[in-house]
């Protein structure tokens, strides 16, 4: 337990790297975020396509804005592309670039997001929400690294570094048909996977520690403590919506001037709760996937008469590991692959506490 003089000397440490930026940052001390940090430093010295999978407010435009500062590229432009905006009808114009004249509306020159990164980095987010027939001129590109504008007349080689994110599994969106093979292999260079909240809780405290400060600083307003029993809440709540979530939790406290409520899941209305822990891109251990744990068989079969709710799923998920593991809850938490304290939260919630 930090002395009140080690934590005053932590949140000065807090406040000065809150001052040195922009607000936001990457931030943790647990294992896996700095294997994270580890690969993701390695990577960004080595101009290759990158591609971060991860759950929605995990970071991955963070991490992306760390590959390209350090990187040979960071003193050039760092271009961030929303995929899911990007005009179906205009997208060459918006990618490429368009000369005058070449459609109506067409009255000056334009660069498109391409050359407007030239020798930098050129961020393409949630890339798996790109439309099916988009996804070839993208690939082109990508292989190539040359663009013609609209209404052009000869090829402009691209001298920019491709990063791409995602918030679901390509390789399974291949799979489903809606994502192009050919597409996944050519991102699929370096694929890096962003762990959820729920899977670093060591980082919590030290995320919430530096938001109070940081949205102290931006709202003006003199910084606010958190009591220990709300800490501890905050600790064991798993924050499906990542660090964006808790982010926004501290920023609510100021904003609106409200005495810190601890967040709780029924606004999440079970979607996130009912599901398996794993994030996205996540590979299934065999000795999970050879299992069926907490399912029963006459539920899993094709002609089974009854579909079990996920909330029943989970209950007997549940039980099952506790059965399997003698009751050592920490043991259930393992067999689960769930943090301990996520296990207890359920517990309770099913009556099994």
């Amino acid at each position: 337990m930090a002395t009140g003089g080690e934590k005053l000397a932590g949140n000065r440490d807090l406040q000065a790297h809150a001052e040195g930026d922009s607000g936001l940052d990457l931030l943790g001390e647990s294992v896996l975020f700095k294997q994270l940090l580890n690969v993701v430093d390695a990577v960004a010295t080595n101009d290759c396509i990158v591609l971060l999978e991860g759950e929605s407010g995990t970071g991955k435009e963070l991490i992306a804005k760390r590959i390209h500062k350090r990187s040979s590229r960071s003193g050039d432009p760092f271009i961030p592309v929303n995929c899911p905006a990007v005009s179906e009808t205009l997208f060459e114009s918006q990618f490429y670039g368009h000369v005058k004249g070449s459609f109506t509306g067409a009255s000056v020159d334009t660069l498109g997001m391409v050359r407007a990164a030239e020798g930098g980095t050129l961020f393409l987010d949630e890339i798996g929400e790109l439309a099916l027939h988009l996804q070839p001129k993208l690939l082109r590109l990508l292989q190539e690294k040359e663009i013609t504008p609209v209404g052009g007349t000869s090829a402009i080689k691209a001298n920019i570094r491709f990063i791409a994110a995602t918030n679901r599994s390509l390789a399974k969106a291949v799979v489903e048909g809606k994502f192009r093979r050919d597409l996944y292999h050519r991102l699929n260079v370096v694929r890096i996977q962003v762990p959820p909240l729920r899977r670093r809780p060591e980082d919590i405290e030290l995320l919430l520690d530096y938001y109070l400060v940081h949205y102290a600083r931006e709202y003006g307003m003199e910084f606010r403590g958190l009591p220990p029993e709300i800490r501890d809440k905050l600790v064991a709540y798993p924050w499906p919506g990542n660090v964006r979530e808790l982010c926004c939790w501290i920023e609510r406290l100021y904003a609106a001037n409200l005495p810190p409520v601890p967040p709780t899941s029924d606004i999440w209305d079970d979607q996130y709760f009912n599901e398996s822990p794993t994030y996205v891109g996540q590979e299934v251990p065999q000795s999970c996937a050879k299992s069926t744990i907490g399912v029963p068989q006459d539920r899993m079969g094709a002609t089974a008469p009854d579909i079990t709710s996920l909330a029943d799923a989970e209950f007997d998920a549940i039980k099952s590991a506790l059965s399997q593991t003698g009751n050592n809850r920490s043991a259930a938490a393992k067999l689960l692959n769930i943090h301990r304290t996520t296990l207890l939260r359920k517990l309770k919630q099913y009556g099994l506490g």
